[in-house]
């Protein structure tokens, strides 16, 4: 598949939807990312209309993603062994009767502990699909236009990210919060029914076993010297930056300001769906460093609302933050893809995405409790604190400073 471009070599992103293959693969995306964008949303709400502690909430939001970092490492090497589209199937149906479960948790004012076990069988099936999804990418188009593609994905996320707190603060004010939690799982199992028919993306390559696999995954990682170091960040990053202000951020702003939560979320997203746009149009002659300087907006939420700012001002932080980290995903997953032989693609995904997100549902787990203690604020400073040390740290770097694209060829 080719993808025209402008005079300048810009791609238009409209060229992507007339293949036919990326077309069903992206509406399968659209749609599930919608109705996971109402997810943090919804499960704050509903957490709160149930008086549930921050605790609560921390543990449902870990409970998703610590199976995920567990078994991810063997959904890479199964999605680089076997073919990808029977697997994101497969994941998109089991997501679905999760997140269907979750929100009846919620609406049949069932235990909490039910809602807890859905979400960890949640992130069990993720962490079959991701890889496979991450994999299949380059099956859909060809190399110089995977920047393009992961900006056209990485900008529908960010319009999925406006209209998620949309339909979760429509759904809390018409009936239970958990109501979007039901999109959610429809969701997934309408994008299983659009992946039917779509070819099977491999198997790319063989392995002698899971060791093996994972071993040439690491090679091939450790071949990428930046982005063994971007994830190690990364993997700090979301434990000490992310985690304290999604789990701390609801129970401050909501007391702000109704829906104040909602208002931020939807902030970032705005600035996720324009900074992918920019990203895709953009022909960077040093990518990973300008990924590496959009973790800087990352400091900006936590340290505004340490400093007892404002709902419009905290709303400014997350719009350039959420500019910053779509900019983050759609630089580096195109440096990858375009960098790693196919047959260890899903398994460096994987890797890598072991790695970031390592330390996250522990910092989900102890952000509230250390805030019992010394106070939220602390918390928060040292967020703000840590981001600027390590966008140091990776700048300072010479590797990753002057790490370009791979040179096209004629």
């Amino acid at each position: 598949m080719s993808v025209k471009t402008t005079e300048k070599g810009t791609p238009e992103f409209s060229r992507l939807l007339k293949a036919p293959v990326f077309r069903r693969f992206f509406l399968s995306r659209a749609i599930s990312l919608i109705g996971d964008a109402v997810v943090p949303t919804a499960l704050a709400l509903s957490l709160v209309a149930r008086d549930a502690s921050a605790v609560w909430l921390g543990a449902m939001m870990a409970a998703a993603i610590l199976p995920k970092v567990l078994l991810l490492a063997l959904g890479g090497v199964a999605a680089d062994r076997l073919p990808k589209q029977p697997l994101m199937i497969a994941s998109s149906i089991v997501c679905g009767l999760a997140q269907l479960g979750t929100a009846a948790t919620f609406i049949g004012g069932m235990s909490l502990w039910w809602g807890l076990a859905c979400q960890i069988v949640f992130g069990m099936s993720m962490a079959i699909g991701y890889p496979a999804m991450f994999g299949y990418l380059p099956h859909c188009v060809d190399s110089k236009n995977l920047g393009a593609a992961n900006a056209f994905i990485g900008a529908w996320t960010g319009m999925a990210s406006l209209l998620g707190p949309t339909v979760a603060a429509v759904s809390a004010a018409l009936g239970p919060p958990a109501l979007a939690l039901a999109v959610d799982g429809v969701s997934f199992l309408v994008s299983a029914a659009l992946l039917v028919g779509l070819p099977y993306g491999g198997p790319t390559g063989r392995t002698e076993g899971a060791a093996a696999g994972l071993r040439e995954g690491w090679q091939a990682l450790r071949g990428l010297p930046w982005l063994l170091r971007m994830t190690v960040v990364d993997s700090l990053i979301l434990l000490l930056v992310a985690a304290p202000f999604m789990v701390l951020g609801p129970g401050i702003v909501q007391h702000l300001t109704p829906n104040g939560w909602a208002l931020l979320m939807v902030s970032f997203a705005a600035g996720e769906l324009l900074g992918s746009l920019a990203c895709g149009r953009l022909r960077l002659r040093r990518p990973i460093l300008t990924a590496a300087l959009g973790l800087l907006a990352m400091g900006l939420p936590p340290l505004l609302l340490a400093a007892g700012a404002g709902v419009p001002a905290l709303c400014v932080a997350q719009f350039l933050a959420g500019a910053g980290i779509a900019a983050y995903g759609v630089l580096v997953n195109t440096a990858i893809q375009q960098n790693v032989p196919a047959d260890r693609l899903s398994r460096v995904g994987a890797i890598s995405s072991i790695g970031s997100f390592a330390f996250l549902p522990l910092g989900y787990v102890l952000a509230p409790l250390i805030a019992g203690v010394v106070g939220p604020e602390p918390v928060l400073w040292i967020a703000a604190i840590w981001t600027v040390a390590s966008v140091s740290a990776l700048v300072a770097d010479r590797t990753l400073r002057e790490f370009g694209p791979p040179v096209a060829s004629e």
